[in-house]
């Protein structure tokens, strides 16, 4: 491990599938420093590597898979995987987080990244073990489901305690939005990360180690763990998360009309306790489970019937899940939207992808620019659980109209000359919920460096942030007010480097930063992380120099973004969102103002130090970051 003495595993993986090699590398201490791990590393190296212009789908594309330095420690929640290349959605910087126990096993496996280049000529799968690698034939295992996949993988490797990283048929068919899925369980969703993987002929990468994560200061870290685990167990929504898990988000969706549901024609739903995180507790709950060392536990597993007297089990549903496949096709059944999101798993798609693409085509249908005899004769009306089903088997096997639907909104769009009912950002469809009453939401959604995401910033923090710390921290007290737009483009830009922070270290965003005061985010998504990556790894970190190294990843993925074309056009919502004014629910009228907006764009990068009418980076914030002439 040389000049690391912990926290890291000390090496990356280098695999070539065009040429069949595999080399190991050591991990530098001043690449450390700089970059600390997850997207970090992988924004690094995709910058570095990737030519512009290269097709997301061709050999010439880069996938990583990489863990953070806290991964495979005690520190709770500490789990999360990163796996990051160009997308096949945006044609940008592309990244998907999964939980569960992967990434440390990679670490234990002796590798803190992976990095995948090239196509192999046959389909194969990656084995790692205790620092040692090869590359084996996936001809038998291609065009399996993912726990087929699985359980194909452990008899072959003959141990039920490996962790496997997959594709479904919709990674192997390239559908552009496929996802890659750990363990059977967690999901990796976003940016088409599935489909570079179909796209390389890697069907999975499988990992097992028995290494040690190394730490560099025992005491000062079991001391850094324990403060920690405090700041989770005194919080009210570390209850919730065990009792409810994201389902929690259902009544609060509606309390503020924000479902997007319909194809965001619909900001409420009348029916929406039908769907709440109360049904699915009480009708469909078999436990709730945490992924490796998270004491919140707020995944759920559940199970419906299958329809020949038996049980199906499945991970989830995450709240994501209930507003992807209930909401947006406004199928308000629990039943369904477990089946449905079975079926998504499986096969290795983003519920997200696949719902917005078939509601597209149902409002479509609905205004009559999409007829019966162009959908293959499925009477797509929203609402029409049986139709959404069997286009789900279509998309993933591309098959008649699934073909289309396979290509996403912004495909569909260009291709069907109704781009304004495309409801995405960059090429990735909007999640999670309506912005149109809330400026921050919006504007966070619109420049995400991967494309819609409300998880690239924290969009909540002018919900509760007192008027106060808004002064002392974004220079005016107006921060905590929901509707201002002062201020705003300073907190967003100062979130998302903050955010960026746990993404790094390998920590899951629902512990780390779920509180509902202002120093309580200082305290647990600063603080203390920076004693505890300080303790772990022995590296001399400062709490504003590891706020820098957000600040340096973020501003590296949106060089990488400028070089493939992306500018200020790119860093706005969807035109419904400013023509059309919510129809219903509190938020009833409002809608984005385009003259506002420019407004927010303007400040907030103001705040980052970038080109205003560009977007882009300045070279002197690059050279401030020490990030001049990367990839150019």
């Amino acid at each position: 491990m040389g000049m690391l003495p912990g926290g890291y595993a000390g090496k990356l993986l280098y695999v070539d599938l065009t040429g069949g090699t595999l080399r190991a590398k050591p991990l530098e201490r001043e690449f450390a420093l700089k970059y600390i791990g997850g997207r970090g590393f992988s924004a690094r190296i995709l910058a570095e590597g990737l030519r512009p212009g290269t097709d997301p789908l061709a050999p010439g594309n880069i996938i990583v898979f990489a863990a953070g330095p806290l991964s495979g420690t005690p520190l709770p929640s500490a789990s999360r995987l990163i796996v990051s290349a160009k997308s096949p959605m945006t044609g940008g910087i592309g990244d998907a987080s999964s939980g569960g126990y992967w990434a440390p096993e990679m670490k234990y496996a002796g590798f803190d990244a992976i990095v995948v280049t090239g196509r192999s000529p046959k389909p194969v799968y990656l084995w790692v073990c205790d620092g040692k690698a090869e590359l084996r034939p996936a001809e038998h295992i291609w065009g399996k489901r993912i726990h087929a996949t699985s359980e194909a993988l452990k008899a072959e490797i003959g141990d039920e305690d490996i962790h496997i990283c997959a594709i479904g048929p919709g990674g192997e068919n390239l559908v552009r939005y496929a996802c890659i899925v750990t363990d059977e369980e967690g999901v990796g969703a976003r940016t088409g990360m599935g489909a570079v993987m179909g796209s390389k002929n890697l069907k999975a990468v499988v990992v097992r180690g028995s290494q040690d994560v190394k730490i560099a200061d025992p005491e000062r870290f079991k001391e850094a763990i324990d403060a920690y685990r405090k700041t989770i167990e005194g919080e009210v929504w570390t209850e919730t998360l065990r009792r409810l898990g994201t389902p929690n988000l259902v009544a609060h969706r509606q309390k503020l009309g924000i479902w997007g549901a319909r194809n965001f024609q619909q900001a409420t739903i009348p029916e929406w306790e039908k769907i709440s995180g109360e049904v699915f507790r009480e009708k469909y709950l078999v436990k709730a489970m945490g992924c490796m060392g998270c004491m919140v536990r707020c995944r759920r597993y559940s199970a419906i019937a299958d329809g020949s007297g038996g049980l199906r089990y499945m991970k989830g549903p995450e709240y994501e899940t209930i507003n992807a496949l209930g909401a947006k096709p406004y199928i308000i059944d629990p039943d369904f939207i477990l089946q449905a999101h079975y079926l998504c798993d499986e096969y290795g798609i983003d519920e997200h992808g696949a719902a917005s693409a078939i509601s597209m085509a149902m409002e479509l249908t609905e205004r009559g620019i999409l007829k019966k005899e162009d959908t293959d004769g499925e009477e797509l009306a929203f609402g029409n659980g049986e139709a959404f089903l069997r286009l789900i088997e279509k998309i993933v096997h591309r098959q008649g109209f699934g073909d289309l639907l396979a290509e996403g909104t912004r495909v569909m769009g260009q291709r069907l000359n109704a781009g304004y009912y495309a409801i995405h950002i960059k090429g990735q469809e909007v999640d999670a919920s309506d912005p149109r009453s809330m400026v921050t939401r919006a504007l966070t959604f619109g420049v995400a460096t991967r494309g819609s995401c409300h998880l690239r910033g924290f969009p909540y923090i002018d919900e509760f942030i007192t008027p106060e710390e808004g002064l002392k921290y974004f220079d005016t007290a107006a921060v905590s007010d929901v509707k201002a737009r002062e201020g705003k483009g300073k907190l967003v830009a100062w979130s998302e480097n903050w955010i960026t922070v746990a993404n790094l270290m390998g920590l899951c965003i629902f512990a780390w930063y779920r509180s509902r005061t202002f120093s309580m985010l200082i305290r647990r998504g600063l603080e203390l992380v920076t004693e505890a990556y300080r303790a772990a790894t022995g590296l001399p970190v400062t709490q504003e120099e590891l706020l820098a190294c957000g600040e340096r990843v973020y501003n590296l993925e949106k060089l990488f973004n400028c070089r493939e074309g992306f500018g200020r056009a790119e860093d706005r919502p969807p035109a419904r969102f400013f023509d059309e004014a919510l129809p219903d629910g509190p938020g009833a009228g409002g809608h984005l103002d385009r003259g506002d907006y420019e407004l927010l764009l303007d400040d907030y990068y103001a705040a980052r130090g970038w080109d205003r009418s560009t977007g882009c980076p300045t070279p002197e914030k690059l050279r401030e970051l020490g990030l001049e002439g990367i990839g150019s």
